[in-house]
């Protein structure tokens, strides 16, 4: 029970708002000794609900840690004489701050105010503050302290709280409390009587008493076994027994909580009880209402977010200023409190332009590309988000390949896919309200094709000692990975070494003249280029086999050229040029043609007249002109004469360059010889003797001092030669005779070695002389030979070009090339 002379004020509905507010009394009274309560309610942003908090209550106007009344996180902070003594009625997360005060005392009285702090740092003092006062004795006057609003559920019981005063003159005085269910006083509708019971209304006959004495100005009421029907006003009435009575308003509302009921929807969009319909850009809004008691908490609800709520309300509007197409859906609106809940949806949908356009496909690579082989099919969708519904169309190209109506979703079917399918494509959407598009690109693998060598650097046509470079392009995706290079020359085709696109010949030559091509690969195939040919383009060229020859018909001079492109052959004679087959007087002439050579014949026919007759063979193309110049003519000459001419010429060249070398060579040897001579001193000359046996074994001769005997020489003294034998030679024991002729002489080796150098010039120059008489009746007979060609006819020049080409006599023939545009030399 409840002290005494307290006054039990009504919990406030305060919800949660976007403001800090407090709802608190300005002044509370309380007897001393019983316990008060301090109604409180508070509210603060909503951002804040879910965040930790403290409630504190201060016993002062200011804030102050040494006026702490209450601490709901640290009773420590509490002053001692509070401590014990304060707590809060309800929980601080509903909003509920009210703060009870047990066995007040006189030195309680004075301002309290509440202040509640987060733990993010948001804190808030909620003022003005309350004064409590503190009775002491009985009042002068009619007084009561009851609440407004009590609450009770079906079922349980409920307490009225009710503290009263009168006159004190009627302290003694015997008197009855009475209790009536109305505004006003009826006798059916008297729910207590605390002397007659059965004048209560039977609907609460044994069902009420008081908690209190009224003696102690306790008046409040109990209703056991709550029914809906006790709802309704309570007022309390004393009575005296002389006749003093007094009934105590306002009354208190008995409220009996139930479940919320007959929860509803409303707007001005409304299309019907749960659906909505606005545009994209508007505003709308949404009441969602309830009867229930005690107030419901509303809770509206979007994509199960909830996007609004208040407390202890039985409305809640739903306010979306702009609305966008995020807002299309369901919401829910949620009634709850301790008794139940009860929920409701509406369902607003948006009128907007073509939104979040999307293309998929099962060959998607990312959000904007798709990767599909060739000869496969593929599907593309593309999706869309509107209201009313879109057309959509596919274009390809600018060409409009697909279309639909009233349809948020358009497939592109493409059942055989070709490289000519690669490129954009582009889902177009449009609706009342707008348009938008979108691309998406394809990109077909394919095997190479369309493969082909090029050539680069040609410009006017491929001439040798340029820079030519072969390339080979082909279309394929993925890229070419490998290329091989090919050489055909006749029948025959040759890989070459190399893997890369290009073929470069820097500088290129007639060698590289030949066809090419190339094969690429990728991880889809491969394929072949065309054969290109590499036409390398040069100036005539005389031939080693140009040359002259005699037959019974006359002389026939044949002359090759080899060109590109093939040249024109023209013979320059004294007194005509000839070309090509024709025939002109004693000569004729003919040409053939065979690939990059060009030959042509000249024949001279019967004898001429003339000391000599000259023909030039001229070539000549786009990149120049080559000469060759030949003497088909000269009259007879004296071959004796030739002959005679030069073997004495021979003779004689090979006498006089004996002759030289022996003389330098006898003048070198005396120099020499001297010189050794004057270095050395008389010697003793011995003789030995050797037999046959042994005449190829060589005596070693010593130098041995003469009147010595320590194998020394004396200053001034000659040393004497001695010889000395390996060996007994079979009996030549004896000693030798210098003066003996049949022994061999040992003597000066300077002497000696003069004479046998002597003997060896004098061979070596007979050897000379036999080679050259031995060569000589061969230059004879050749020159004979020759002197009977030059006596039936013949040309020493043609003779020359048989047999040792141009190395007979310098001036006899040419052969001459040149660039193009250089002017050809007087024939």
């Amino acid at each position: 029970m409840i002290g005494k002379s307290y006054f039990f004020l009504s919990v406030l509905q305060v919800g949660l708002s976007q403001e800090w507010k407090g709802n608190t009394p300005r002044e509370v009274t309380a007897q001393e000794g019983s316990c008060v309560q301090i109604p409180c309610h508070y509210s603060y942003p909503s951002y804040l609900a879910n965040q930790p908090r403290v409630g504190i209550w201060y016993n002062n106007e200011m804030w102050n840690v040494l006026s702490i009344a209450f601490h709901s996180k640290d009773h420590n902070y509490e002053l001692s004489r509070f401590r014990n003594r304060t707590r809060l009625s309800g929980d601080l997360k509903d909003g509920d701050c009210s703060l009870i005060i047990n066995d007040i005392t006189q030195r309680d009285a004075g301002p309290y105010y509440f202040r509640i702090e987060f733990e993010s740092k948001n804190n808030y003092s909620y003022q003005p503050v309350t004064q409590l006062r503190i009775s002491v004795g009985l009042s002068q006057e009619w007084k009561n302290d009851i609440p407004q609003e009590v609450t009770a559920q079906e079922g349980s019981c409920v307490q009225i709280p009710c503290q009263y005063s009168y006159p004190s003159q009627l302290a003694n005085q015997p008197r009855a409390g009475i209790w009536f269910n109305n505004e006003k006083q009826s006798s059916s509708s008297l729910a207590f009587h605390s002397k007659d019971h059965n004048q209560e209304a039977p609907q609460f006959h044994g069902r009420t008493w008081l908690s209190g004495d009224l003696k102690d100005g306790d008046c409040s009421l109990i209703i056991n076994n709550v029914r809906k029907e006790d709802a309704g006003p309570y007022f309390f009435r004393i009575e005296f027994d002389n006749k003093n009575s007094y009934s105590y308003y306002p009354a208190t509302q008995v409220h009996i909580s139930d479940i919320p009921q007959n929860l509803s929807m409303s707007s001005p969009e409304m299309m019907n009880d749960s659906w909505i319909n606005t545009t994209e850009g508007n505003s709308t809004v949404i009441i969602c209402s309830v009867e229930s008691f005690p107030a419901s908490n509303l809770t509206w609800r979007h994509l199960n977010v909830t996007v609004n709520r208040t407390r202890s309300n039985n409305e809640l509007w739903l306010v979306i200023p702009r609305v966008t197409s995020r807002d299309t859906g369901d919401y829910q609106c949620m009634a709850e409190n301790e008794h139940g809940a009860v929920e409701r949806s509406i369902t607003i949908t948006v009128e907007h332009s073509p939104q979040n356009l999307s293309m998929t496909s099962p060959d998607m690579i990312n959000s904007s590309w798709i990767n599909i082989t060739e000869g496969n099919s593929t599907v593309i969708i593309c999706s869309v988000e509107s209201f009313p519904a879109s057309n959509l169309t596919w274009r390809h190209l600018n060409v409009t390949i697909n279309r639909t109506r009233s349809d948020n979703e358009l497939w592109l079917v493409i059942p055989h896919v070709t490289s000519r399918d690669t490129g954009d494509y582009q889902c177009v959407a449009e609706n009342e309200h707008g348009a938008m598009a979108g691309s998406i690109t394809i990109t077909v693998e394919y095997p190479p094709q369309k493969t082909m060598v090029s050539i680069s650097g040609s410009s006017g046509g491929i001439r040798e000692g340029s820079n030519i470079t072969l390339t080979c392009s082909s279309e394929s995706v993925p890229p070419i990975s490998h290329y091989t290079w090919f050489r055909v020359k006749g029948n025959t085709s040759t890989q070459l070494k190399t893997s890369i696109c290009t073929l470069s010949f820097t500088p290129v030559t007639r060698e590289n003249d030949a066809s090419f091509y190339c094969t690429v690969r990728n991880p889809l195939g491969n394929s072949t280029s065309n054969v290109t040919h590499l036409d390398v383009q040069y100036k005539p060229e005389i031939s080693q086999e140009s040359a002259c020859t005699r037959s019974s018909e006359g002389i026939t001079c044949v002359c090759v050229a080899n060109s590109n492109p093939p040249g024109d052959l023209t013979w320059h004679l004294p007194h005509a040029n000839i070309s090509g087959n024709q025939t002109q007087g004693w000569l004729a002439s003919w040409r053939v043609r065979d690939g990059h050579l060009v030959t042509g014949s000249l024949i001279l026919l019967g004898h001429q007249d003339e000391e000599e007759v000259t023909a030039t063979c001229s070539v000549r193309n786009p990149h120049g002109e080559a000469m060759f110049k030949m003497f088909l003519w000269v009259k007879e000459g004296n071959s004796s004469k030739w002959a005679v001419v030069l073997f004495t010429a021979g003779i004689t060249l090979g006498i006089f360059l004996a002759g030289i070398f022996n003389v330098v060579y006898m003048r070198k040897r005396k120099t020499t010889t001297e010189e050794g001579a004057s270095e050395t001193s008389d010697i003793t000359l011995i003789s030995i003797p050797r037999s046959l046996k042994y005449q190829e074994q060589q005596d070693m001769l010593f130098i041995d001092p003469q009147n010595t005997a320590s194998n020394t020489t004396r200053e001034g003294e000659t040393p004497t030669l001695q010889a000395f034998s390996e060996g007994s030679l079979e009996g030549d024991t004896g000693p030798r005779n210098p003066n003996n002729p049949d022994h061999l002489l040992q003597g000066n080796p300077q002497v000696l070695r003069v004479i046998v150098m002597d003997f060896y010039l004098i061979n070596n120059l007979l050897k000379i002389l036999w080679t050259f008489t031995t060569l000589m009746p061969v230059v004879v007979v050749t020159l004979i030979y020759v002197d009977s060609d030059w006596n039936h006819g013949g040309s020493f020049d043609s003779v020359c070009m048989q047999w040792m080409r141009s190395k007979c006599f310098a001036g006899q023939q040419m052969s001459m090339s040149f660039e193009p545009g250089a002017p050809s030399p007087a024939v």
